[in-house]
């Protein structure tokens, strides 16, 4: 089994895009504002409009981001609109992460593993 897609529902579709676009994700292909799938590297994330979800707004899982550098996504996604929950959250050996929250209140976080150990 694998994940083919995660989305998000949202009550503006095009408003929330447009927040995950400005904050780095490529469109990859939009239905109107019933779905919009972004390019990611893995399983696809998407926005869904309300019609077309099976779920309501703002009460969905955390989608996690992996990202090479945290800082500067998470500079674009303030300045995009999202709202920091928390600082950085140094966890050692495992890396860093972001809590945010987006512009429709979804809860997402940008992870950046910690760097390879030569040896």
């Amino acid at each position: 089994m694998k994940v083919k897609h995660v989305y998000l529902t949202a009550i503006q579709p095009a408003r929330l895009a447009e927040f995950y676009a400005n904050s780095g994700l490529t469109v990859r292909f939009a239905d109107g504002e019933r779905w919009i799938q972004f390019r990611t590297e893995g399983a696809a994330f998407c926005v869904a409009g309300l019609e077309e979800s099976a779920s309501t707004p703002s009460a969905n899982a955390v989608v996690v981001f992996e990202v090479e550098q945290l800082e500067p996504v998470l500079d674009r996604a303030v300045a995009a609109g999202a709202t920091l929950i928390a600082p950085v959250r140094d966890m050692g050996s495992h890396g860093r992460v972001a809590q945010v929250r987006d512009p429709e209140n979804n809860v997402i976080q940008f992870f950046q593993a910690a760097a390879k150990a030569d040896g």
